[in-house]
Protein backbone atom coordinates (compact mmCIF):
# COMPACT_ATOMS: atom_id res chain seq x y z
CA UNK A 1 0.00 0.00 0.00
CA UNK A 2 2.88 2.36 0.84
CA UNK A 3 4.52 1.65 -2.53
CA UNK A 4 1.26 2.43 -4.34
CA UNK A 5 0.95 5.77 -2.55
CA UNK A 6 4.53 6.65 -3.44
CA UNK A 7 3.81 6.14 -7.15
CA UNK A 8 0.71 8.41 -7.11
CA UNK A 9 1.02 12.08 -8.15
CA UNK A 10 1.14 14.53 -5.25
CA UNK A 11 -2.26 16.03 -6.16
CA UNK A 12 -3.94 12.64 -6.00
CA UNK A 13 -2.31 11.89 -2.63
CA UNK A 14 -3.55 15.26 -1.31
CA UNK A 15 -7.09 14.52 -2.48
CA UNK A 16 -6.99 11.13 -0.78
CA UNK A 17 -5.85 12.77 2.43
CA UNK A 18 -8.67 15.32 2.28
CA UNK A 19 -11.20 12.56 1.59
CA UNK A 20 -9.88 10.56 4.54
CA UNK A 21 -10.22 13.58 6.83
CA UNK A 22 -13.76 14.24 5.59
CA UNK A 23 -14.68 10.65 6.40
CA UNK A 24 -13.63 11.02 10.03
CA UNK A 25 -16.49 11.56 12.50
CA UNK A 26 -16.88 15.23 13.36
CA UNK A 27 -17.24 16.30 16.99
CA UNK A 28 -20.78 17.27 17.93
CA UNK A 29 -21.35 20.99 18.26
CA UNK A 30 -23.04 21.80 21.54
CA UNK A 31 -26.34 23.62 21.17
CA UNK A 32 -26.44 27.04 22.78
CA UNK A 33 -29.34 28.05 25.00
CA UNK A 34 -32.43 29.42 23.27
CA UNK A 35 -33.78 32.67 24.74
CA UNK A 36 -36.69 33.27 22.36
CA UNK A 37 -36.04 36.96 21.82
CA UNK A 38 -34.88 39.16 18.97
CA UNK A 39 -32.50 41.98 19.79
CA UNK A 40 -30.89 44.99 18.14
CA UNK A 41 -27.60 46.75 18.83
CA UNK A 42 -27.50 50.33 20.07
CA UNK A 43 -26.21 53.43 18.30
CA UNK A 44 -25.31 56.76 19.84
CA UNK A 45 -28.33 58.55 18.34
CA UNK A 46 -30.64 55.87 19.76
CA UNK A 47 -28.93 56.15 23.14
CA UNK A 48 -29.41 59.92 23.13
CA UNK A 49 -33.11 59.47 22.37
CA UNK A 50 -33.27 57.38 25.55
CA UNK A 51 -31.40 59.99 27.55
CA UNK A 52 -28.18 57.99 27.70
CA UNK A 53 -24.69 59.21 26.92
CA UNK A 54 -23.20 55.87 25.83
CA UNK A 55 -24.38 53.34 23.26
CA UNK A 56 -23.93 50.28 25.43
CA UNK A 57 -26.49 47.51 25.80
CA UNK A 58 -28.89 45.96 23.31
CA UNK A 59 -32.61 46.54 22.78
CA UNK A 60 -35.22 43.78 22.80
CA UNK A 61 -37.15 44.02 19.53
CA UNK A 62 -39.45 41.03 19.93
CA UNK A 63 -40.22 38.20 22.32
CA UNK A 64 -41.56 34.82 21.23
CA UNK A 65 -44.91 34.10 22.86
CA UNK A 66 -44.49 31.39 25.49
CA UNK A 67 -40.71 31.23 25.00
CA UNK A 68 -38.05 31.50 27.73
CA UNK A 69 -37.74 35.31 27.52
CA UNK A 70 -41.51 35.73 27.65
CA UNK A 71 -41.77 33.45 30.68
CA UNK A 72 -38.96 35.36 32.40
CA UNK A 73 -40.83 38.65 31.96
CA UNK A 74 -38.76 40.37 29.27
CA UNK A 75 -40.63 42.83 27.08
CA UNK A 76 -40.15 44.67 23.82
CA UNK A 77 -38.16 47.85 24.44
CA UNK A 78 -36.14 46.50 27.35
CA UNK A 79 -32.48 47.54 27.26
CA UNK A 80 -30.22 44.65 28.31
CA UNK A 81 -26.94 45.82 29.85
CA UNK A 82 -25.75 42.59 31.47
CA UNK A 83 -26.33 38.98 30.42
CA UNK A 84 -25.09 35.82 32.15
CA UNK A 85 -22.73 37.83 34.34
CA UNK A 86 -21.17 39.73 31.42
CA UNK A 87 -21.53 43.41 30.59
CA UNK A 88 -23.13 43.83 27.19
CA UNK A 89 -21.67 46.80 25.35
CA UNK A 90 -22.32 45.63 21.77
CA UNK A 91 -24.52 43.24 19.82
CA UNK A 92 -21.44 41.13 19.03
CA UNK A 93 -20.72 40.79 22.74
CA UNK A 94 -24.17 39.36 23.38
CA UNK A 95 -23.81 36.90 20.50
CA UNK A 96 -20.52 35.66 21.98
CA UNK A 97 -21.88 35.35 25.51
CA UNK A 98 -25.15 33.73 24.39
CA UNK A 99 -23.18 31.26 22.28
CA UNK A 100 -21.48 29.90 25.38
CA UNK A 101 -24.74 29.16 27.21
CA UNK A 102 -26.56 25.82 27.18
CA UNK A 103 -30.23 24.69 27.27
CA UNK A 104 -31.52 24.46 30.83
CA UNK A 105 -29.05 27.04 32.11
CA UNK A 106 -30.44 29.88 34.21
CA UNK A 107 -28.85 33.25 33.48
CA UNK A 108 -29.19 36.60 35.18
CA UNK A 109 -30.32 39.47 32.98
CA UNK A 110 -29.81 43.05 34.10
CA UNK A 111 -31.90 45.49 32.08
CA UNK A 112 -33.32 48.97 32.06
CA UNK A 113 -37.04 49.48 31.56
CA UNK A 114 -38.10 53.12 31.26
CA UNK A 115 -34.69 53.96 32.68
CA UNK A 116 -35.21 51.88 35.83
CA UNK A 117 -32.88 48.92 36.52
CA UNK A 118 -34.43 45.45 36.78
CA UNK A 119 -32.95 41.99 37.29
CA UNK A 120 -34.67 38.95 35.79
CA UNK A 121 -33.72 35.27 35.83
CA UNK A 122 -33.99 33.67 32.41
CA UNK A 123 -34.05 29.88 32.10
CA UNK A 124 -32.81 29.06 28.64
CA UNK A 125 -34.43 26.35 26.60
CA UNK A 126 -33.64 24.33 23.49
CA UNK A 127 -34.97 25.28 20.10
CA UNK A 128 -38.24 23.51 19.39
CA UNK A 129 -38.88 21.95 15.97
CA UNK A 130 -40.61 25.05 14.49
CA UNK A 131 -37.55 27.17 15.36
CA UNK A 132 -35.17 24.66 13.77
CA UNK A 133 -36.65 24.95 10.28
CA UNK A 134 -33.73 25.79 8.02
CA UNK A 135 -34.47 23.92 4.81
CA UNK A 136 -37.79 24.61 3.16
CA UNK A 137 -40.18 21.94 1.94
CA UNK A 138 -42.91 22.81 -0.58
CA UNK A 139 -46.14 20.87 -1.14
CA UNK A 140 -48.76 21.43 -3.82
CA UNK A 141 -52.20 20.27 -2.69
CA UNK A 142 -54.73 20.16 -5.57
CA UNK A 143 -57.66 19.32 -3.26
CA UNK A 144 -57.39 22.73 -1.60
CA UNK A 145 -55.83 24.61 -4.49
CA UNK A 146 -52.91 25.60 -2.26
CA UNK A 147 -49.15 25.46 -2.56
CA UNK A 148 -47.62 25.57 0.91
CA UNK A 149 -44.07 25.87 2.23
CA UNK A 150 -42.32 25.54 5.57
CA UNK A 151 -41.26 28.94 6.87
CA UNK A 152 -37.51 29.54 6.51
CA UNK A 153 -35.76 32.78 7.40
CA UNK A 154 -35.47 33.57 3.68
CA UNK A 155 -39.22 33.19 3.13
CA UNK A 156 -39.98 35.11 6.33
CA UNK A 157 -37.96 38.05 5.03
CA UNK A 158 -39.27 37.76 1.47
CA UNK A 159 -42.91 37.85 2.56
CA UNK A 160 -42.36 40.52 5.22
CA UNK A 161 -43.44 38.29 8.10
CA UNK A 162 -42.51 39.21 11.65
CA UNK A 163 -39.58 37.50 13.37
CA UNK A 164 -41.73 35.52 15.83
CA UNK A 165 -44.07 34.07 13.20
CA UNK A 166 -44.30 30.28 13.07
CA UNK A 167 -46.44 28.25 10.71
CA UNK A 168 -46.96 27.05 7.14
CA UNK A 169 -46.78 29.70 4.43
CA UNK A 170 -49.28 29.80 1.56
CA UNK A 171 -47.11 30.61 -1.46
CA UNK A 172 -49.84 30.12 -4.08
CA UNK A 173 -53.64 29.95 -3.91
CA UNK A 174 -55.88 28.99 -6.82
CA UNK A 175 -57.82 32.19 -7.69
CA UNK A 176 -60.72 30.05 -8.94
CA UNK A 177 -61.22 28.53 -5.47
CA UNK A 178 -63.22 31.31 -3.84
CA UNK A 179 -64.42 28.85 -1.21
CA UNK A 180 -61.05 28.47 0.51
CA UNK A 181 -60.64 32.12 1.56
CA UNK A 182 -56.85 31.82 1.76
CA UNK A 183 -54.43 33.90 -0.28
CA UNK A 184 -50.75 34.13 -1.08
CA UNK A 185 -48.79 35.27 1.97
CA UNK A 186 -51.18 33.82 4.57
CA UNK A 187 -49.48 31.91 7.37
CA UNK A 188 -51.35 28.86 8.68
CA UNK A 189 -50.33 28.62 12.34
CA UNK A 190 -52.85 26.05 13.59
CA UNK A 191 -55.10 23.37 12.16
CA UNK A 192 -57.92 22.31 14.48
CA UNK A 193 -56.07 24.05 17.35
CA UNK A 194 -52.83 22.09 16.78
CA UNK A 195 -49.69 24.02 15.87
CA UNK A 196 -48.25 23.32 12.41
CA UNK A 197 -44.92 24.25 10.83
CA UNK A 198 -44.60 21.77 7.96
CA UNK A 199 -46.90 21.66 4.90
CA UNK A 200 -47.05 17.87 5.29
CA UNK A 201 -48.77 18.39 8.65
CA UNK A 202 -51.56 20.40 7.01
CA UNK A 203 -52.00 17.73 4.33
CA UNK A 204 -52.12 14.99 6.97
CA UNK A 205 -54.80 16.90 8.89
CA UNK A 206 -56.81 17.29 5.68
CA UNK A 207 -56.57 13.57 4.86
CA UNK A 208 -57.57 12.61 8.41
CA UNK A 209 -60.59 14.93 8.27
CA UNK A 210 -61.68 13.55 4.92
CA UNK A 211 -61.36 9.98 6.17
CA UNK A 212 -63.44 10.88 9.24
CA UNK A 213 -66.13 12.38 7.04
CA UNK A 214 -65.62 15.96 8.23
CA UNK A 215 -66.56 18.79 5.90
CA UNK A 216 -64.25 21.52 7.21
CA UNK A 217 -61.00 22.19 9.04
CA UNK A 218 -60.53 25.08 11.45
CA UNK A 219 -57.45 27.14 10.62
CA UNK A 220 -55.78 29.91 12.60
CA UNK A 221 -54.21 32.20 10.02
CA UNK A 222 -51.82 35.09 10.56
CA UNK A 223 -51.98 38.05 8.21
CA UNK A 224 -50.34 41.46 8.22
CA UNK A 225 -53.32 42.90 10.08
CA UNK A 226 -53.75 40.15 12.67
CA UNK A 227 -54.93 36.60 13.33
CA UNK A 228 -58.12 35.05 11.96
CA UNK A 229 -59.93 31.77 12.43
CA UNK A 230 -61.04 30.43 9.04
CA UNK A 231 -62.73 27.30 7.78
CA UNK A 232 -61.08 25.23 5.06
CA UNK A 233 -63.52 23.04 3.06
CA UNK A 234 -62.74 19.34 2.89
CA UNK A 235 -63.85 17.77 -0.37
Amino acid sequence: MKNIVKRLPFGVVALLAVAALAALPRPAVAESGFSGMQVQGMKLNIAKALGRTTADGILVRDVALGGPADQAGLKRGDLIVEYAGQKIDTFERLVKVAGSTRPGQEVKVLLLRHGKPMTLMLKLGAKTEPWKVAKGSVVGHPQTGLTMASLTQKLRKGFGLRWGSIGVLVTLADPERKDIGLRRGDLITQVNQDDVWKPEQVVAKYKAAKKAGKKELLLLVERVNGFYFMLLPVR
